[in-house]
């Protein structure tokens, strides 16, 4: 049975990335693997130049085991002599041999068999015979991936210019073709001068766990190149190796840069989700097993688990442990990155995390929280680490713990602000029930005040003097301007306690009843009131007539001219309706503009006009209880317009 899907996409065709992709993710490749991206020459074949056969199998075994699973045709070019290592180290490193090669998935085929087959080499025959390979495995199989030693070519005294001239033609056999190659050189067995040719006509190399785009590159067909002394190959390797580890490290902290905003901004995840996420990025990252973020106190040698990635036998959030008997301890005490990659050699090898928890590595850092328990975020492992930490390492976690303590300190800030709230909340609501049940409490004694007054002038009016007639009327007038003013403060606080049930209000029909209320001012005044055509709005009908009935009335009373005139009007936005009440005025002073909406400021003495300073107050409350705004625009003298905007609802 066929082993090949259909591919119509020529992006599908495998490629060098591919084989890239395996040695990323390949667990005995530890070396870095630097990107195609931006090279122009990709011959379909790598060179893996090696001195060891583990350098040899941690390249070779991770590149035909991906192509095992990816339902590839693969083939191994082996010495005879090197049979039998090639088929452990591929059962070592996890592939299932026997069942391969009985699947025909995998074929071990000797140099007699295919190079120099017909007792020579031969470059036609041998560029015709992979064709047919690819050919007839592409056929059955997703792609054809090849492994092909080439130590023959010394022993059987083939030249590398003859070695050259053959995959400057193999190249074209491969290309476009969903087939690839990695050819193996071991540099125990050439010459120096044979190795820098093979480095100069390779356009990537892979060298002690290192995968190198060649700028030393030449192609084949424009190969010819004198013997060069080994110290050149050395240089020229270990320039490349240098130069890659660089731009692979800045690509890496680019990447991890990206997914750590990535991880950290995202909008829609709350702050336990993106932590679970930061532990995943730092375990791939750091290449270990567990993250943790921990409450710390070092003052009192506790350290407490609060958040960990996945499951584990001991860490736990809620486990409370001795900071001393942690690696957390080393952090604390430089409050910064630290790291513990041999126990044993740094003197941790007694401490519980270790001897009970089996802890072989740490990365983590110390995060000082204000406000708050400090925090330590770090990522373990219990297998053992070959290398220490590097200082790029340290500089990701320290970035990732900046994130953590903003987090944390943004929670506890934003904690304490809703309990400021809530508290000047319950304080504005006790404050407002004092306010109304005062100034409702307030209206009979006043009333009774006021009365026995007038009580005691009508009963003793012939017996009293004209002093105390005055000190009488004076009580009587202080009494009723307490009455008004107590009144007020009841409508304001009534207005502050309302429910903000809307519905339509007409109000034509507002201003009429508004208009009608005060028609004794209006026609003591000669004043003349002109009204526009007003929209219907939703609203509360009482609360928007106690707004026009102050407006009205005020224009009106703080009005000179002879005779006082004042126009109403409205006018639709595209969000809401503005309303003017403009008048011929005294005017304000636009400096003291503001004022005339407090509470209980009055610009004027009681004695040129009266009122108690609520009226203006009161409508702006309204005004705020209808998601609108309002101001005055005034010049002393030049009369007064206030606007004001209720904001637009569907009964609108």
């Amino acid at each position: 049975m066929s082993q090949r899907s259909d591919r119509s996409d020529q992006s599908d065709v495998l490629s060098l990335d591919s084989g890239l992709e395996a040695l990323r993710q390949s667990s005995e490749f530890r070396g870095p693997v630097e990107s195609l991206e931006g090279h122009g020459h990709s011959n379909d074949h790598f060179a893996l130049v090696y001195e060891s056969e583990a350098e040899q199998f941690a390249a070779a075994i991770p590149f035909l085991r991906q192509g095992l699973e990816r339902g590839e045709k693969c083939m191994y070019v082996v010495e005879e002599e090197d049979r039998d290592e090639v088929l452990a180290a591929m059962r070592e490193r996890g592939i299932d041999v026997d069942a391969r090669l009985e699947s025909g998935a995998l074929t071990l085929e000797s140099v007699e068999n295919t190079y120099l087959k017909g007792g020579s080499f031969s470059i036609d025959e041998m560029t015709d015979r992979y064709a047919d390979i690819i050919e007839e495995a592409t056929a059955e199989y997703e792609a054809f991936r090849l492994v092909a030693e080439t130590g023959w070519i010394v022993e059987d005294d083939v030249t590398i210019e003859e070695f050259m001239e053959y995959e400057s033609k193999v190249n074209d056999v491969f290309d476009g073709e969903d087939a690839i190659a990695l050819c193996l050189y071991d540099r125990r067995h050439f010459p120096a001068e044979g190795i820098c040719d093979v480095v100069r006509v390779h356009p990537h190399l892979i060298h002690d766990n290192t995968v190198c785009h060649n700028f030393y590159y030449t192609p084949p067909e424009e190969f010819c190149g004198p013997a060069k002394p080994d110290h050149e190959v050395d240089r020229m390797l270990g320039t490349l190796q240098e130069r890659t580890e660089a731009k692979t490290e800045l690509s890496d902290q680019k990447r991890f840069l990206q997914r750590l905003n990535g991880v950290t901004s995202d909008p829609d995840k709350s702050f336990e989700a993106k932590l679970q996420a930061l532990f995943e990025l730092g375990c791939e990252q750091f290449d270990l097993d567990l993250g943790a973020l921990n409450r710390v106190d070092p003052d009192a040698d506790h350290l407490e688990v609060e958040h960990v990635s996945g499951d584990h036998d001991y860490f736990q959030p809620g486990v409370e442990l001795e900071l001393s008997e942690t690696y957390c301890q080393a952090a604390a005490d430089i409050e910064e990155a630290a790291s513990v990659s041999d126990p044993t050699e740094e003197e941790f090898d007694e401490i519980t995390v270790y001897e009970d928890y089996g802890v072989e590595a740490y990365l983590g850092t110390y995060v000082p929280v204000e406000g708050e328990a400090d925090r330590t975020l770090a990522f373990v492992t219990s297998r053992p680490r070959t290398e220490p930490f590097s200082e790029q390492e340290r500089t990701s976690l320290e970035l990732m713990g900046q994130w953590v303590k903003y987090e944390l300190e943004h929670q506890q800030y934003q904690r304490e602000l809703e309990q400021t709230v809530a508290k000047l909340k319950q304080s504005n609501d006790r404050l407002k029930q004092f306010a109304y049940a005062a100034s409702h409490d307030l209206q009979e004694p006043l009333r009774m005040v006021s009365s026995y007054l007038q009580l005691l002038e009508n009963r003793y009016a012939d017996d009293l003097d004209e002093q105390a007639q005055e000190y009488i009327d004076f009580a009587v007038d202080g009494a009723n301007r307490m009455r008004a003013m107590v009144g007020d403060l009841l409508s304001f606080s009534r207005v502050e306690r309302a429910d903000n049930e809307f519905g339509p209000v007409d109000c034509d029909a507002v201003l009429e009843r508004v208009l009608a209320d005060h028609r004794m001012q209006i026609e003591e005044r000669n004043a003349e009131i002109s009204v526009g055509s007003l929209p219907t709005v939703s609203a509360d009908g009482e609360q928007l007539e106690q707004l026009f009935a102050n407006l009205v009335s005020n224009a009106v009373k703080y009005n000179e001219s002879a005779p006082p005139r004042v126009e109403i009007d409205a006018e639709e936005r595209s969000d809401c309706w503005e309303f003017t009440v403009a008048d011929n005025g005294i005017g304000i002073d636009p400096d003291r503009a503001d004022q005339i909406f407090e509470v209980f400021k009055r610009l004027h003495h009681d004695e040129q006009y009266p009122g108690t300073g609520i009226g203006l107050s009161l409508c702006q409350e309204i005004v705020e209880n209808h998601d609108g705004d309002i101001w005055v625009d005034s010049e002393p003298g030049n009369g007064s317009t206030f606007h004001v905007t209720l904001a637009k609802r569907a009964a609108d």
